[in-house]
This record gives structure tokens, sequence and C-alpha cells, in this order.
């Protein structure tokens, strides 16, 4: 029977210590008694302690040959750990990482995973040149040996693999494996890489897939009951993401409210837990209230919650005021508990995220899986600014992985977004075209459907007739501009803010396509007057509209009983960026003009300042609502309006739950039960019987 502590547990802590041999760190104090105090503070229920890290030494008598033990270190460490959380009821998650291991790298330079021109590949940050080591050398046997050791000798809860992935290596080994899986020489120049990126992705991918199901295999037939997960789960490809039991990510999308809401969307049923590092610097500490605000954002979107923070000394003492601050978040987060249990997100608008059209336009690929990772795709930037689209117009979200999709799980969405959903193969197209058909909103951006999933351009979107367009050329020549075209309103319809005085810009390229019969043109191109290059150009900043080009920018079909919109342009992408104005106030203009109504939604004159999660169970709506002052002032707060709820059905019961109970009155308006929330300076839970 696999342990379950995973599913129940929601405030995990990781000591983040990353430590090379004496003299530099010593560990020549650990104490157990003063962890576990550590640990008694911070309220924590599971425990990431770490069993290899990426300077390669262990932290118990590893019999692997080769292997190295932390020398500041008496006894076995990790016994001591592992005993201490069984007593205590604590989750023990062992932590090994496999692709950095600095010490395995320097004493085994044949394990080093190779640059093209036979140097090492080497993590090159501010603080940390971590070296790389490779998973189809010796290298492999050697990190599994130590895993079987560590599942055999301490029976951890869950094994949580960090730095995990294939990165892009030239030694032998990989270079003979993948020229006879493809027949052809790895390519080497960034040009030659991009050329064939689909096949060497896949071959990366199928390296990781390939090296988690023999550790898979291996650990569990010492322990079944073992869980495991990888760092990073929710953007790998999902094929991967089904061989976890659990999933954890760090936050790589905006903040931990976004990353939060991507990780479960990607991870239903799999009890996904965000661990983020933002909130907590050791020895130049956030205030408590940043502290709560960043962990806060994590429970709110339905993730468990985890930190991780430097607060080991080097000589194995800690840092008490860490344990104190979490211990303060962690005693609010409990109190809160009982509401993020046994609930499912509201559903109004789906998201859809594509793990076909990650590789697709990217403009290099990254050695460094991990950096592979963390420098995220057209398509991801696309997704992220989808997301806070939805955020800022107050209605519920939800991402909608490709492999998921079907007829059944789109009906109960209004409103469907594809942002730069490169590849749209022909089965995701008849159910978006079902969908539409039936009654269904949906918006396209840009390119979305014009690309196979080995990135060739196709001359028409996939998707072309449910969003009445034709044949399209991408245009790039105004990218030095900034801004390629400016958008004209046709005067068919009103639009709010910068649409209605004036021509707001677009980023650097557009798409020209033509508007069929069928549908309409809400929106045209101004092209910008030059084009930018070293003899053309007109003042200090991007060139002014020039000559009406007359191509559609925002196009309007009805399809059958719904409607589909097309940009003609990024603008997803355009949304997840500072620096454009009006996404939003267009973005509620189609709302507006498809009267589209969720279940329910925060009304509020301040939608940057307040985030708001929507989620229901069987008899009730359960709203979270987490002030962002605290986030952008360093720890200041004061009270801010709630706003007010508007429901689609008249309720019961509306009450405040936290972070003190009180009935709140309501009132019914236009067909819709309306609530005035309080003012609040931290955060609050509203509950709405139905």
């Amino acid at each position: 029977m696999m342990s379950k502590k995973y599913t129940a547990t929601r405030r995990c802590y990781l000591i983040d210590h990353h430590s090379p041999q004496p003299p530099d760190v010593t560990l020549n104090h650990l104490d157990i008694k003063e962890y576990e105090a550590f640990f008694e503070t911070a309220g924590i229920d599971s425990l990431m302690v770490y069993c290899k890290d990426h300077w390669g030494v262990t932290y118990y008598p590893s019999e692997v040959p080769g292997a190295q033990k932390h020398l500041g270190v008496k006894g076995d460490w990790i016994k001591e750990i592992s005993t201490l959380l069984r007593e205590k009821g604590i989750e023990f998650v062992a932590y090994y990482c496999i692709e950095y291991d600095e010490g395995a790298a320097r004493r085994f330079p044949e394990w080093q995973v190779k640059k093209a021109d036979g140097s090492a590949l080497i993590r090159d940050d501010e603080f940390a040149k971590w070296t790389l080591c490779c998973c189809q050398t010796g290298y492999r046997e050697y990190c599994l040996k130590q895993l079987e050791e560590i599942v055999r000798n301490y029976a951890p809860d869950s094994l949580f693999l960090d730095i995990f992935g294939a990165s892009l290596c030239y030694c032998n080994h990989c270079r003979t494996k993948f020229a006879s899986l493809y027949h052809y020489p790895l390519p080497e120049t960034q040009e030659e890489i991009l050329e064939h990126k689909t096949d060497i992705v896949e071959f990366l991918n199928q390296n990781a897939m390939s090296f988690l199901a023999e550790l898979k295999q291996r650990v569990k037939a010492i322990d079944p009951s073992l869980a495991i997960t990888i760092n990073f789960s929710c953007h790998y490809p999902q094929e991967l993401r089904d061989m976890l039991d659990y999933q954890f990510s760090e936050p790589l999308l905006k903040d931990n409210w976004f990353s939060s809401a991507y990780a479960r969307d990607t991870a239903v049923g799999q009890y996904p837990i965000l661990a983020p590092g933002e909130a907590s610097q050791v020895y130049n500490y956030s205030s408590v209230n940043e502290y709560i605000c960043d962990l806060s954002s994590i429970a709110a979107q339905g993730c468990r919650v985890g930190m991780y923070s430097g607060s080991q000394h080097i000589d194995g003492t800690l840092d008490f005021e860490e344990a104190r601050r979490l211990g303060a978040v962690y005693t609010e987060l409990k109190k809160m508990e009982p509401y993020f249990n046994g609930r499912t997100p509201v559903k109004c608008a789906g998201i859809v995220q594509s793990d076909l059209s990650m590789a697709v336009n990217i403009p290099s690929l990254d050695a460094d899986a991990i950096l592979r990772m963390k420098h995220h795709n057209p398509h991801q930037n696309a997704v992220l600014g989808a997301m806070q689209l939805c955020e800022r117009a107050k209605i519920p979200y939800v991402v909608l992985p490709e492999r998921t999709l079907d007829k059944a799980l789109l009906e109960q969405f209004d409103l469907l977004l594809l942002p730069e959903v490169f590849v749209i193969e022909k089965e995701t197209a008849e159910l978006l075209a079902d969908y539409t058909e039936n009654g269904g909103t949906l918006i396209s951006s840009g390119q979305s459907g014009l690309w196979t999933a080995d990135s060739r351009k196709l001359p028409a979107s996939t998707i072309a007739r449910i969003t009445g367009t034709g044949e399209c050329t991408i245009h790039t020549e105004y990218a030095a501009n900034r801004w390629a075209a400016y958008l004209k309103n046709t005067g068919t319809e009103d639009f709010s803010g910068l649409l209605s005085c004036t021509t707001p810009p677009v980023s650097e390229h557009f798409i020209e396509t033509v508007t069929e019969k069928n549908a309409e043109t809400l929106l045209t191109f101004i092209l910008p007057c030059v084009v930018c290059d070293s003899r053309h150009w007109v003042n200090w900043w991007s060139p002014p509209p020039g000559a009406d080009s007359v191509f559609p920018a925002l196009i309007r079909k009805t399809v059958g009983k719904g409607s589909a919109y097309y940009m003609a342009f990024d603008f997803f992408t355009m949304a997840s960026l500072d620096s454009f104005q009006y996404p939003h106030e267009l973005f509620s203009d189609l709302l507006k003009h498809e009267k589209i109504t969720p279940a329910v939604r925060n009304i509020t004159e301040t939608p940057d300042v307040i985030r708001t999660a929507y989620f229901e169970t069987e008899d009730s709506y359960i709203i979270h609502q987490i002030s962002m002052v605290p986030k952008r002032f360093h720890g200041d707060a004061f009270p801010v309006s709630g706003g007010t709820l508007e429901l689609d059905r008249t309720i019961s019961q509306a009450e405040l739950v936290y972070p003190e109970c009180a009935t709140l009155e309501q009132h019914m308006e236009n067909n819709k039960t309306v609530i005035s929330l309080p003012a609040f300076s931290l955060q609050q839970i509203i509950v709405c019987k139905k």
C-alpha cells in the first residue's frame, strides 16, 4: 500500500543547504534537539531532507563506490532525522539531486554532460557554477544504487528528485544513442539545433522518462509504498507527469498565485504542492505579512504549501527567526485548512494548455534541462497572459491540458481561450467546433493552429472554419519598431478604454489574413509609417501610425449557437507584459459583448490589488480573497474593500468564515444574488451556501 501522507500534508519545509566540504561549510554542530524545536516552532507536517545535494555529498554513510559523505557530519544524520520525523508523525521526503553533482563531476570527468566541443556543461549563475552529470554514462548506475540505498535503509514516505531531466549532451553515449534512433548526427550549431528541435526535444524527453521508469522499478521493488515526484513537474509533458505519484513545482509563472493555479490544473488528482523561495531570505527577512501573502496565495489556489530557505548556518546550527516567521504563517493556514478540502474550481473560462506547442517558435534551445524550464516558451507566456486577463476581470478560470479535453468537459465552460496554441490537431479542432456550435464562446490569438507538432508552418489555421479566417502570413518586418501595428475600430462595435479614443499598438508581429464572408471585422491594422533600420526612424520612440492596411485585426464569427473571436496578433502574451495598457479593457469588452455570466464573480474597483479564487463543493461556493498590498509595499497592510460578490442563483446563506465569523447581508438585483463584502487587510474567506 503506497504511503498516503502526501495526500494530507499541507505545511512542508526544506532546509535549503547545498554544502561543500570543510572548511567552507563545517556542519560540526548539528544537534537533533535543536532541529526538533525548529520543526515544532515552524508548525510543519512535512519535511524534505537532503540525502544528496548539488555538491554531490551525502548526509549518510553511502556504500556506493565513489560516493563522498560530507566530512562535517558525524554518524548518520539521515537516520537521526528520519527517526525523529517518524516519532513526530511528520512526513519524511527524501531529497536527491540528479543532474547537478559537483563532486561526482570533479571525481569522474567522464560522467560530465559535454558541450559539442567536448568541454563540460556548467550552470553559470551569479553564485552557483554547478557542473552537470549525464545519466547516459556510469553516473546513471551510481544514482540508482544510491537511491536504492536510501529507500532500503531509511524508508522515506516520499522520494523527491531535484534537477531532474535530460540536458543536451555530446558525450559519446549520447551521440551514439541519438544517431542510432534518428539516423543522423546529433546537431551541434544553434541553427542546426533549432532546425531539428522536434527530434532533439523528443530524444531528451524520452531519456528523462526512461531514467524515471528504471528508477521507479528499482526503488519500488524495495518499497512499493514509496511515493515519487520530481521538481518542476507541471512543466514537463503529460506523459512524464502521469508517471508521478504526486506533483511538486517551484513558481515559474510570475508569482505564487498564477504558478499555483497552473500547477493545480495540470495535476488534477495528483495532490500538487508548490514550494517557493521568494518569501524568505534568511539574514534579510521579509515581513510576516509578506510570508502570509506568498504562502496563502498557494493554498488559496488549491495547492499544498511548501517553503524552503537557507536557515542552516555553516556549523549546522539554525537561524531560528525563520521558524518563528514560518510558524506564524502556518498557524494561520492551519485555521483555514477546513476550507481547502473537498472542493473543485468554479468553471467559467477554460485556458487551453498544449504540450504539442511547447517547442514551437522557441528562439533557442537551452542545453541545461532546468534552464529549458525556466526560460518560458512562447506558448507558456501566452497562457500566463490569459490567466492574468481572467484574474483582473475577476472571472473564474481553469487551465485545460489539451489531452484532457473532451465534449463533456468543454461544455462546462462559458468561454474558451486559445493563447498561442500553435498546434491544434484534427481531434481537438473538432472538439472546438462542436463547443462553439453548441453555444460556447471561443477567443483565439495570433498563430493558434498555424503549426504542426514538428514545427512546420501551415498556410491557414486548422480552426479557420471556426474563426472565419483565410490563409495567414506572419509579418515580422516591423519587429525592430517594437510596435508592429496599431488597432483601428471599424465602428461596428463600441469599445472602452484606449480603443475608444486612440489607435493602441500591438507587439512585434501581426498576422495578415482575410475575413471570410460569413464573419465580420471589428478591428483593423494601421501600419507604422516606417520600418526602423539604420537609415529610417522618426523619433525617440516607436514610429507612429501610417497607412491603413485594411488587414483584419479582430474577427468575430457566429458559429451555430456560439461565437468565435480571432485576434490576428499575440494578444495574450501582450497581456502578460506591463508595457501594454489596453488588453484588459479589450478582454472585458468581449466578455460584455458575449454576456459572459459566471456562477460567481467578484466585482471590485481595485482588481489589481485583490486576488480572488473561486471554488465549490456540492453545497457551497468558497471564495478566497488576498490583498497584494503587503507584497507590493514590503509588508505594509491596510484595509481594502472586498467589493461585492455576484452569483447567478439564490443562496441560502453567505458567511465570512476567516479571519472571523460573520453573516453577510445579501439581496437580489437583476436576477442575481449580490453580497457586499467587508474590507480586509490580508485575506478573507467567504462561504455561500447554495
